[in-house]
């Protein structure tokens, strides 16, 4: 179910944390009141995009919301690639104490708490999008079996690497890989039973996953991805003629 919020937020920059090459992660702050649940994504927006009463869809861009709402600020992390959109361009000049604005916070990759496992299938900073979901697992683990989350990256990019050691192993467990041909070599030999996968990357990164799942026997249903319902449905039609190479 979909829960969104329209109210445009204008927040102040906390914080710039480069994480690594190109990767920076925004510390926003939080309005008052303003909660949300995990898995939530919103439109960040540079101040401006609607200065002529019509939205400039060039200044907005969707993007996951990585902290829970009692952590009292609104994260997001984001990779500026060398060939730069209008936002991207907008946003890298931005400094501490400028202000961006967001609106559109909605929630498509909840925890599902039905006492099966989890797992979290993603791509670089895709797990920006499973780091409030591994927290919220951190904090309350009912209903939920185990939780895995397997993560394609090079070893100097583990994004959040030291805070999710943290997460107890007996019930937690976070498998870096280096190449996509490793990553989906593990996820083939898995045991998929009672288990529901949570992915995020790259569109061909999710068409690959939904391939592969649905040749395990995993359930449509069991493949959560953080799409609306219209665009979800594309995808895993898409899915149905498309070839894993």
């Amino acid at each position: 179910m979909e829960n969104t919020d329209y109210k445009i937020y204008k927040v102040k920059i906390l914080d710039i944390k480069d994480e690594f090459k190109n990767v920076k992660t925004y510390t926003l702050e939080k309005p008052e009141g303003l909660t949300w649940q995990e898995g939530s994504s919103f439109h960040l927006a540079i101040p401006g995009f609607n200065d002529k009463g019509e939205l400039n869809k060039k200044l907005i861009h969707h993007l996951s919301i990585n902290t829970l709402s009692d952590e009292d600020t609104v994260n997001f992390t984001t990779k500026f690639s060398i060939r730069k959109s209008d936002f991207k361009k907008a946003l890298l000049a931005k400094k501490v104490g400028d202000y961006l604005e967001f609106f559109k916070i909605k929630c498509h990759m909840k925890l599902r708490r039905e006492n099966k496992k989890i797992v979290l299938l993603s791509m670089g900073i895709g797990l920006s999008t499973m780091r409030p979901l591994i927290n919220k697992f951190k904090k309350d683990p009912s209903g939920i079996a185990e939780l895995v989350s397997i993560n394609v990256a090079r070893k100097d990019n583990h994004l959040f690497e030291s805070e999710i050691s943290t997460v107890d192993d007996k019930i937690f467990r976070q498998i870096w890989v280096n190449s996509r041909a490793n990553f989906f070599e593990i996820l083939r030999k898995m045991d998929v039973k009672d288990s529901i996968f949570y992915v995020v990357g790259s569109n061909e990164f999710l068409l690959d996953n939904i391939v592969i799942l649905r040749e395990l026997g995993v359930s449509d249903k069991d493949i959560m991805i953080d799409l609306n319902d219209k665009k979800r449905a594309s995808m895993f039609m898409a899915a149905s003629k498309h070839v894993f190479l």
